[in-house]
């Protein structure tokens, strides 16, 4: 057994904007672990996530987050004087590092394998494929030809995505081969987006029409399922999250099933997931839309832990430290993410009313997304990077919580100004 007066360590590889950096940073310190975040430029962080972690005490040190033993090597170092007891990553774009140093060290986690077939939506759709019913109609294509081609024979209207992106980026619904084509071109033609290498190929997709949801998952088992609020084609932001979802009886027990077979195809039956899912135009049937190997980003925790006092980043810390956590989840109310966005191009010259909203009974956040701020210079990219703000409020039920979010919002006031075009970068 080990001394308990070691220093014990756990090691964060990159942080994402959302806020569960900071919040399984919390939990550790509570437990006296001590959380250290590798980044590649901790100086090129965020400046909300440079203070947030200052102020927790919470190191943030250089290390090549792409290398792989180059991470390993660092969490030695940080472990030197005590024990390292966990490595993760709560960022997408690096939840397959964390995997992967942590199985090299010997440290609790998931199957790498599982999270990197999470990263990859042709590996994803792959492991699912001998599931009958999880995945839509599929392929994944290298040319706008197969692309155009692949959508003629699925069936139009369908959706194109990149394979290795997130946030809703470059991801369209095509109603014909030519806009199949444009988008592919301009998906190919990427390169690197955010020190991610995009690989030139694209997943062509059946369009699923229902109402989409977003299944909670720890170790395997489903602990809610949150409503998702999108806006329309041909884009897919994500305008809002509720949970619970309003949902009972046989649909909430197949929106259960699937997500749960989804994870159990892919091997990601350790710790969280999160899994997006639609469900079919008669309601009867749903398909994956995609699963993720880490706890849900956008605030969705927090809507969790308001509704029903479950913290689903203690949830996974508690599991990293080598602890069996409580997978019991009651609802007595209801919250929600409500997202405000940028205007499509400007500058933003002022924000106003953020204390009002704050007033407004049952608000518990009123939050700028990372960057927002007066003189920001913006051109929208049909991403979810084209918030600017998001207000998380709870109810007593779906419409009293919403009501509550959409009247903060309405006293949140965005000042833009017109800039050329030709003046805002990509």
């Amino acid at each position: 057994m080990s001394d308990r007066k070691t220093p014990r360590y756990v090691v964060f590889v990159e942080s994402p904007l959302t806020g569960a950096g900071q919040d399984c940073a919390r939990f550790l310190l509570e437990q006296g672990v001590t959380p250290v975040v590798v980044a590649a430029r901790p100086a090129a962080m965020a400046p909300s996530l440079i203070r947030d972690y200052a102020e927790l005490g919470v190191e943030v040190r250089a290390c090549d987050t792409h290398d792989v033993a180059a991470v390993t090597d660092a969490c030695r170092e940080i472990a030197a004087d005590g024990e390292l007891v966990g490595v993760a990553s709560v960022y997408e774009y690096y939840c397959d590092m964390g995997a992967q140093v942590a199985a090299r060290l010997g440290l609790p986690g998931p199957d790498p394998a599982a999270v990197a077939a999470c990263r990859s939506k042709a590996s994803m759709r792959a492991a699912m494929a001998a599931t009958p019913g999880l995945n839509p109609g599929f392929e994944v294509c290298s040319s706008a030809e197969e692309a155009a081609s692949a959508a003629s024979s699925i069936g139009f209207p369908v959706v194109v995505k990149p394979l290795d992106l997130t946030g809703s980026l470059w991801v369209r619904r095509c109603e014909t081969a030519k806009e199949v084509g444009v988008i592919t071109r301009e998906i190919m033609g990427i390169g690197d987006y955010l020190g991610q290498r995009v690989t030139p190929r694209v997943v062509v997709e059946e369009y699923v029409p229902g109402a989409e949801y977003s299944a909670e998952v720890m170790h395997g088992k489903v602990l809610g399922l949150t409503e998702k609020i999108c806006s329309p084609p041909p884009l897919f932001l994500e305008m809002g999250h509720i949970f619970p979802a309003a949902v009972t009886g046989d649909r909430e027990r197949l929106l259960v099933e699937k997500a749960e077979q989804a994870v159990k195809a892919i091997g990601l039956t350790w710790g969280p997931a999160h899994v997006e899912l639609k469900l079919t135009a008669d309601g009867k049937d749903a398909r994956i839309i995609e699963v993720n190997g880490r706890i849900a980003g956008d605030r969705i925790p927090e809507a969790v832990r308001i509704a029903s006092g479950v913290d689903m980043c203690r949830l996974h810390m508690t599991a990293l430290l080598g602890a069996t956590p409580d997978l019991n989840v009651v609802c007595d109310r209801t919250a929600i993410v409500h997202f405000l966005m940028s205007a499509p191009l400007g500058r933003l010259d002022a924000i106003d009313g953020v204390a009002d909203a704050q007033a407004v009974e049952g608000v518990h956040e009123v939050h700028m997304r990372p960057g927002v701020q007066p003189g920001m210079v913006y051109r929208a990219n049909g991403s979810n990077r084209d918030r600017a703000a998001w207000i998380i409020a709870e109810g007593a039920d779906r419409d009293e919580a919403l009501g509550r979010a959409v009247a903060a919002g309405g006293r949140l006031t965005f000042t833009w100004s017109p800039v050329d075009e030709s003046a805002v970068g990509g």
